[in-house]
């Protein structure tokens, strides 16, 4: 399971929670897209996106890009990644398939559309609270 959410502190945040089903997607994708011929290659997973008061069914759309880059809907987040950000984030999968937790927590920073400021990006693993809110 993946579930992500903006804020709460900042819109200029986004945290990712994983459990070990979760990881292990998102590193299988990361995988397919690091090897994809094409530089316009994209992987996508089902997620959980968490509002103040609601979670819906969503996706994240990962996708090999020039540079960091998100673009946020209704129903979905895409991350637009630089070739060193997705072989960053595969270690920090497999750390977290290792070890069950992130240490520490970030990832990395996203230019957004419309934000003044990156959007700070957080790998944590997934816990009771989290999985309560997301209705699981």
């Amino acid at each position: 399971m993946i579930v992500y959410r903006f804020g709460p502190h900042s819109a200029d945040e986004l945290t990712l929670w994983f459990d070990r089903i979760g990881a292990e997607a998102m590193l299988a994708a990361l995988r397919a897209l690091a090897s994809a011929e094409s530089d316009a290659a994209s992987e996508e997973l089902r997620a959980t996106g968490l509002r103040k008061a609601s979670a819906s069914a969503a996706c994240i759309v990962l996708a090999r890009a020039e540079q960091d880059e998100m673009i946020e809907s209704a129903a979905a987040v895409s991350l637009g990644m630089a070739d060193e950000t997705v072989d960053y984030a595969q270690h920090k999968l497999r750390e977290f398939l290792v070890a069950d937790d992130f240490a520490p927590a970030e990832f990395a920073a996203f230019e957004r559309e419309g934000r003044r400021y990156d959007t700070q990006v957080y790998f944590c693993r997934l816990d009771a609270q989290i999985e309560a809110l997301a209705g699981v």
